[in-house]
C-alpha cells in the first residue's frame, strides 16, 4: 500500500462459492474517519451478508458515519503494540509504516476468524499502475503450483475475457506456465484494461501472507512497465 494512501476497500466474502464482493469503503480525511457503503452492498445481501453492527443504517459516500477515531469494527483487526511479536508481524505483513491503522489493514487484509470481512487499498478502476499495487492472489489454495512459489519470482498475466463469472478476469501463472490464482476482483478491471490496451504489467510475487484464522495468501506487486507490450 502507498504510504499516502487514504482510502481502503471494505469487502465481504459468500460463504459458500468464496466470491468476494466490496460492500464499503474506509477512508481518512482531515474530519477523521468515515466509512460508507456501496452500491454492491445490495447484491451482497442477497447473498447472505448483513449490515455491519456498527454500520446498520445503508449509509453511503454522501452521508456516511464518521468518528474522529478509526472504527472498533476495523481497529479490532490491528494487533495490540504490547504484544511481544508485534514487530516481528509487521515486518512480516509488509507494514513500513506501523503507526499508520489503514496501512496495517491494507497489508494484513483485517481478516478475523469471526466474520468474513476483508480490506484491501482502494485503487480507481481507471488507475494506471504507475504506482505499484499489492494484491492477495484469489483462489491459490485452488491451485497446487502456487505453493511452490517464492518472493521474486516473475510471474505471467493472462487475460481471461470469456470467463462467465468476470469478463475482466486475469490468471497469474508461473514462467513455465501453471496456473497459479487470479487477480482479485476488486482490482481485475483495473489490471484487465491495461493489458486490453497493450501495455505490459510487471508481476513479481513479494511474500506469503499469513493471518490469524484464515488460509495463507500470495502477495504479488503489480506495476506497469515501461514501453509497449511484445505482438
Amino acid at each position: 500500500m502507498s504510504p499516502r494512501a487514504q482510502r481502503l476497500w471494505v469487502m465481504w466474502g459468500e460463504p459458500t462459492e468464496g466470491r468476494r464482493r466490496r460492500i464499503g469503503e474506509l477512508w481518512r480525511d482531515r474530519e477523521g474517519y468515515a466509512f460508507a457503503y456501496v452500491r454492491e452492498a445490495g447484491a451482497a445481501q442477497a447473498e447472505g451478508f448483513q449490515m455491519l453492527p456498527e454500520f446498520p443504517e445503508p449509509h453511503t459516500a454522501e452521508a456516511p458515519y464518521r468518528s474522529r477515531y478509526l472504527f472498533a469494527t476495523f481497529s479490532q483487526r490491528i494487533p495490540s503494540p504490547k504484544r511481544a511479536d508485534f514487530d516481528s508481524i509487521m515486518a512480516a505483513w509488509g507494514v513500513l509504516n506501523i503507526d499508520d491503522p489503514l496501512e496495517v489493514l491494507a497489508a494484513s487484509g483485517g481478516v478475523q476468524m469471526t466474520d468474513r470481512i476483508e480490506l484491501a487499498e482502494h485503487r480507481a478502476d481507471d488507475d494506471d499502475l504507475s504506482s505499484p499495487l499489492f494484491i492477495r492472489v484469489a483462489g491459490t489454495r485452488y491451485y497446487p503450483a502456487a505453493e511452490q512459489i517464492q518472493a521474486d519470482t516473475e510471474l505471467e498475466l493472462v487475460r481471461e475475457p470469456s470467463n462467465p463469472e468476470d469478463e475482466s478476469a486475469t490468471m497469474l501463472r508461473t514462467p513455465d506456465g501453471q496456473q497459479i490464482g487470479y487477480v482479485p476482483r476488486q482490482y481485475s478491471r483495473i489490471v484487465a484494461r491495461a493489458l486490453d490496451a497493450g501495455h505490459p504489467v510487471a508481476a513479481v510475487a513479494v511474500r506469503w501472507l499469513a493471518v490469524p484464522g484464515a488460509t495463507r495468501r500470495l502477495v504479488v506487486r503489480l506495476r506497469r512497465a515501461p514501453g509497449p507490450r511484445a505482438v
